[in-house]
């Protein structure tokens, strides 16, 4: 396993986690060693396991906002968040949209900041040649359910300069015992059977199981990786790999249709990227959103995005030094982004039906702006 991430990544070393939240939680930690107190920078909008790292790491939290019509930082904002002593920034690769990291070393540099990528998200994408996870100093990655290279669970996090390895180091001391593997297999299980919106849509309906929703986890032990979940990815690597292509082109089929109703707004990938595709985001014009929400829509595998920004959680919000800041563009994401799955076993009949329902949702906008 350690290899495969070696050939692929190229890292000056490599930390085994169970999950890519406990990865990063580790290496938050690791960092504050050196600055206890300090903050560290997050985006505005997210997934919620960025604010169980920051819990489990018990720092304080800076956010930032994000473009909503890139999915990449706001760089003034960004800076201005930065000058108020956050030790580190964690850039987010959501959704397999790469983010240029390198406009964010620079800006970070100006405070002496580490830059921690989130590339849990990002199986497959690549952005000027290389893999994200490569370019900050540290990277988190994930092989939980559904992130494109999977074990049913586990993560890593990668050192790629000599202040990386220095954290890693300290964040390897902090991992306890693995817990038993049967979880994993469960999960793994889990994915396969329901990865097809048809099998997904009769679980989804039974709300005690929360499937599809977004949901606030509490931190759990810092743990090394189960028994289970090295082989199966190791085994699974080179399928992995011809997903990746199987995930772009049914997103460029997608887009195609996306791009011809003005109910949509489609993301833009920044130059020299080429996404992942873990799932396609895309925004929905005002009158459009709800049809995201609705059970049809969720028997196709689409999702509306995180509900709220990071800054909105009730359990959250207390640690975020800058809370009642202005995040228009995590606000606007969380209001108007859904998602469409882009996975290999979705068969023709199934991407027909996604086309047709982005022409009747984009149809609904047309008639909204007739009415109007």
């Amino acid at each position: 396993m350690v290899e495969l991430l070696n050939q692929r990544y190229a890292p000056r070393g490599v930390l085994l986690t169970d999950s890519g939240t406990g990865a990063l939680t580790a290496a938050l930690v690791a960092i504050l060693k050196d600055r206890p107190g300090a903050a560290v920078a997050l985006p505005a909008y997210g997934c919620y396991d960025l604010a169980t790292a920051a819990d489990g790491a018990d720092v304080p939290v800076l956010l930032y906002d994000l473009d909503p019509h890139t999915l990449a930082p706001d760089l003034a904002q960004l800076r201005a968040t930065l000058s108020q002593g956050a030790a580190a920034v964690v850039v987010v690769h959501l959704y397999g949209y790469p983010v240029d990291v390198a406009p964010v070393n620079r800006v970070a540099a100006e405070t002496g900041a580490l830059v921690i990528e989130d590339a849990a998200q990002a199986a497959g994408a690549v952005m000027k040649g290389r893999p994200a996870g490569t370019r900050g100093s540290l990277a988190v990655l994930s092989f939980g359910r559904g992130k494109g290279l999977t074990g049913g669970g586990g993560g890593a996090l990668l050192a790629n300069d000599a202040l990386g390895e220095r954290v890693l180091a300290r964040a390897r001391a902090l991992l306890g015992e693995p817990r038993r593997g049967w979880p994993d297999l469960l999960a793994l299980t889990a994915q396969l059977l329901l990865e097809h919106p048809n099998l997904y849509a009769m679980p989804a309906a039974l709300p005690f199981l929360r499937l599809g929703q977004t949901v606030y986890r509490k931190p759990r032990p810092l743990r090394a990786p189960s028994s289970v979940s090295c082989p199966v990815i190791a085994a699974t690597w080179t399928l992995a790999v011809r997903e990746v292509e199987v995930r772009q082109h049914n997103a460029a089929r997608l887009l195609s249709e996306l791009r011809r109703q003005p109910g949509f707004e489609t993301i833009s990938a920044a130059g020299h990227a080429r996404p992942g595709y873990l799932r396609l985001p895309v925004l929905a014009r005002p009158g459009v959103c709800g049809s995201a929400t609705e059970t049809a829509a969720r028997r196709l595998g689409i999702m509306p995005g995180y509900p709220k920004p990071l800054c909105d959680l009730e359990r959250f919000a207390p640690r975020c030094l800058n809370r009642d800041a202005g995040f228009p563009g995590g606000r606007q994401l969380a209001a108007r982004l859904c998602t469409l799955p882009t996975h290999g076993r979705l068969g023709v009949r199934d991407l027909e039906r996604l086309e047709q329902w982005i022409r009747t949702a984009g149809a609904l906008r047309r008639r909204a702006t007739a009415g109007g």
